[in-house]
């Protein structure tokens, strides 16, 4: 058996993020936003007759926010909407056997806000983390 340096320094191929994201079925939410390597599900769900948002972001994405939390904002046309998370702490969590992460926030809602993202065209969606800013942009779809 002999040794070879050409396949000891070939290059691997390595899949993108954005290849892993494309073959992933998420179906968490519903598909409302993305940018270049991360999409965002969203739903409007109900618990004690009281609604609330359910985040998840799928990309390489990466977190880990303890006791500040973060916030979401949905800019329309003349206005904008500042949503704060339900919990604090936030982590992103690896898919296994990929470069991929996911991350889940859900954010406190009243049901005016809730009809106003319903009714109203969003522009842009914002995620505001202690050090960064993440933003995507919406995809024409009907929230759950």
């Amino acid at each position: 058996m002999a040794f070879s340096f050409s396949k000891l320094f070939k290059p691997q191929n390595v899949q993108s993020t954005s290849d892993f994201i494309s073959e992933i079925d998420f179906k968490g939410g519903t598909k409302y936003g993305e940018n270049g390597d991360n999409t965002m599900y969203l739903d409007i769900e109900e618990l004690g007759g009281f609604p609330f948002i359910k985040t998840t972001i799928i990309g390489d994405f990466s977190t880990k926010i303890k006791r500040t939390g973060c916030t979401l904002t949905f800019v329309f046309k003349n206005d904008s909407l500042i949503l704060s998370s339900d919990h604090t702490d936030i982590e992103s969590n690896q898919i296994r056997n990929t470069p991929v992460n996911y991350t889940e926030i859900d954010f406190e809602l009243t049901e005016a806000e809730s009809i106003k993202i319903k009714n109203e065209k969003v522009l842009e969606i914002q995620y505001a983390f202690k050090d960064k800013t993440l933003t995507f942009n919406p995809i024409p779809t009907e929230i759950q």
